[in-house]
């Protein structure tokens, strides 16, 4: 199978999957009062639908086109006419007891003191198929995303100086994140559809296992992958790639150069200029010690302790400074 026929295929797996999602959700009998959560849900939904679909046109024939350009329109119809019958009844406000569900290292909720509050929508909750963890507008903390059996997808936003870890034990369909910078994201556990990145920069990426990974308009960033298919990168730059081996319990993983092949989609037909990997000479900041240290850190339970293993972790695991094997060597010479 060619590498366009793969990606066409995957496309066509993904785009399914999620068509099938809005489906469930546009085809409810009775509508929540308030109808928010399941407006919000669909409309983000139906917004990466798109944007997929946008995406797509550069390998999908002109026909394939049409044909899904057609069965979105559809979609934004029905969900137009949904929106008619949906008048919320009150400006929508989350509850204390759907701000629970999202959590930082040691099980205090979101919404608390305790670490700042987080201003997110943590859960989309009592839709008729669909659950999603949402995170928006974090700045310097560190949070843990707890494991729902309901929930099947994650949405990250306006990230800033933070950890974000996703611990092994979950698993979700998909990932979409856009606009993040200094931070570290770690998704240890499965993420059975794609991971959707999007305007990164000056971070790390660590993901054990996608069906798909993506990066769009990112640029001076670290991204380190496990089992992952359908490597796609798009108006991205100076991204640096590498291979992470987790081991059994996940706790640990091995750092090594990546072999696999990363399709850029503005250089098609040649090698890329707008990423590389690490080799014998070089390496990044970010090693396997710090992804044992945020390990740590998700099991935590002493605030002053997260927030100062935090603030070093990110110190000394995002500067972009490569390191090349015997610099320290021969400054110390230098000094001398």
């Amino acid at each position: 199978m060619s590498k366009l026929h793969q990606t066409q295929q995957t496309f066509y797996i993904n785009f399914r999957t999620a068509k099938k999602e809005l489906d469930t959700l546009l085809a409810a009998d009775t509508l929540p009062s308030p109808a928010t959560d399941l407006i919000d849900a669909i409309d983000q939904k139906l917004a990466a639908l798109i944007e997929e679909v946008q995406n797509a046109k550069v390998y999908l024939a002109p026909y394939d086109q049409r044909a899904y350009a057609s069965q979105v329109d559809q979609l934004t119809k029905e969900f137009h006419s949904l929106k008619e019958k949906a008048v919320p009844k009150s400006k929508f406000a989350f509850s204390t007891r759907n701000r629970k569900l999202i959590t930082n290292s040691h099980g205090a909720e979101a919404g608390s003191s305790q670490l700042n509050p987080i201003k997110s929508s943590p859960f989309v909750s009592d839709l008729p198929g669909i659950a999603v963890h949402q995170l928006q507008r974090v700045d310097s903390k560190f949070v843990t995303v707890q494991p729902l059996a309901t929930a099947t997808s994650i949405l990250m936003s306006q990230i800033s100086n933070c950890i974000i870890f996703v611990p092994s034990s979950t698993s979700f369909s998909s990932v979409r994140v856009a606009d993040c910078t200094k931070s570290i994201l770690v998704f240890a556990g499965e993420i059975s559809g794609p991971i959707h990145l999007s305007r990164v920069t000056t971070s790390t990426i660590v993901v054990r296992q996608a069906h798909q990974f993506r990066m769009h308009e990112s640029s001076d960033s670290d991204v380190l992958l496990g089992e992952t298919g359908g490597r796609i990168i798009e108006k991205s730059e100076d991204l640096i790639f590498a291979k992470a081996d987790f081991d059994e319990g996940n706790d640990r993983i091995t750092i090594s150069q990546f072999t696999e092949s990363i399709d850029d989609f503005d250089h098609p037909t040649g090698p890329s200029p707008n990423w590389y990997t690490i080799n014998e000479d070089t390496t990044t900041k970010f090693t396997a010690k710090h992804y044992e240290q945020i390990i740590l850190l998700s099991r935590a339970t002493n605030d002053q302790q997260i927030q100062d293993g935090m603030t070093k972790i990110i110190q000394t695991a995002l500067s972009r400074d490569i390191v090349f094997a015997g610099e320290d060597e021969l400054k110390g010479e230098a000094e001398h």
